[in-house]
């Protein structure tokens, strides 16, 4: 993966590529024994010619420490995930992107996850890039929208997210905890699919026990009242 740029003459984009490669791989070898569904690498000329340079207009969201932009690659939409560091955060950036490209390439085959199609290494931070789902995000159907879903596709979207949820409880090598399941965090395709994403801050359980301690994590009316006071996942 990283002989096609051993003899990169841009030595900073090299130097990128290397620290971010290093660290993601470490990362999917402390999750899942360095196992992953193939992704595509991408270069970072070729994101910036999809988003027309990042041009504001390509962007659909914007979040804590990332934007969304809608581009257009090989004849195919895309969805790119463009990366900032935040100052204020106690977590490192470098750390949460890689966690979350190794869970979302474990979790692509299943249908109500948002496909990680690939990434770039090339830029300060990795840069991942997702199919493009069509109705775009649950959030602005329930507060946006000027026509309210239907019953019946809300309950359809509820089981997806479910189910999304139970594979990654139980589906991969270890199981992990979401820490940060809402609205925003959930795209609708074509179909009105659910397909649950962002998976910066998801934490394991260690094998062989039913629990970890870990941080709360979000907003206090995103998980459940009991691990406000516990702290247990």
């Amino acid at each position: 993966m990283l002989s096609r740029f051993r003899n990169h003459k841009n030595k900073r984009k090299g130097g990128y590529f290397l620290k971010n490669g290093a660290v993601m791989l470490e990362q999917l070898i402390h999750s899942f024994n360095g196992n992953c569904n193939p992704i595509r690498m991408y270069f970072g000329k070729e994101l910036k010619k999809a988003t027309n340079n990042y041009n504001w207009d390509r962007m659909t969201h914007e979040n804590w420490n990332f934007q969304l932009y809608k581009g257009v690659h090989d004849d195919h939409e895309i969805l790119v995930k463009k990366f900032e560091g935040d100052s204020n955060s106690c977590m490192d950036p470098l750390e949460l992107i890689t966690n979350e490209a190794a869970i979302a390439s474990n979790m692509s085959k299943q249908k109500n996850v948002l496909k990680l199609l690939g990434c770039c290494l090339e830029t300060e931070l990795p840069t991942l890039v997702y199919e493009f789902p069509a109705k775009g995000i649950l959030s602005h159907h329930i507060y946006r929208g000027s026509q309210l879903l239907k019953w019946q596709t809300k309950l359809k979207i509820a089981v997806e997210v479910a189910d999304a949820v139970s594979y990654l409880h139980y589906g991969t090598r270890k199981r992990f905890i979401h820490r940060h399941i809402k609205t925003e965090h959930i795209f609708l395709d074509q179909d009105y699919v659910a397909k649950l994403y962002e998976f910066q801050t998801p934490v394991p359980i260690p094998c062989g026990e039913t629990h970890v301690d870990a941080k709360v994590f979000g907003a206090p009316h995103h998980f459940a009242p009991q691990l406000k006071i516990s702290g247990v996942l």
